[in-house]
């Protein structure tokens, strides 16, 4: 038993964080920004990011390239939680978590 929930735990942190353990409780992506601020609390850094991502367009020819014109707004905060633990980064996308990445531990 042992060693399948090892090797689970070693499958998901390589393939990238799926949940995150806080104080108050797991957070999961799908999960609103207010079950993680209520989770977690306040992060250690907040920064909105705006993403003018493109499309290529076919018909008439060659394809054409061009960025849609208008941005696509999502957040990143980053969590630290101790010397003994990485630190987190959550990507919200449209108030919902997106992604959760483990960074360096602090020093």
């Amino acid at each position: 038993m042992i060693g399948r929930s090892l090797g689970i735990l070693l499958l998901t942190a390589s393939a990238g964080a799926e949940a995150l353990r806080c104080q108050n409780g797991l957070v999961a992506t799908g999960d609103h920004k207010v079950e993680v601020l209520a989770a977690c609390g306040e992060p250690v850094f907040r920064e909105e990011v705006v993403e003018y991502p493109f499309r290529v367009a076919r018909g008439g020819g060659l394809p054409h390239v061009g960025y849609l014109p208008y941005g696509l707004v999502s957040e990143e905060w980053v969590y630290d939680f101790g010397p003994q633990r990485f630190r987190q980064l959550l990507r919200f996308r449209n108030n919902r978590l997106a992604t959760i990445e483990m960074l360096s531990k602090p020093r």
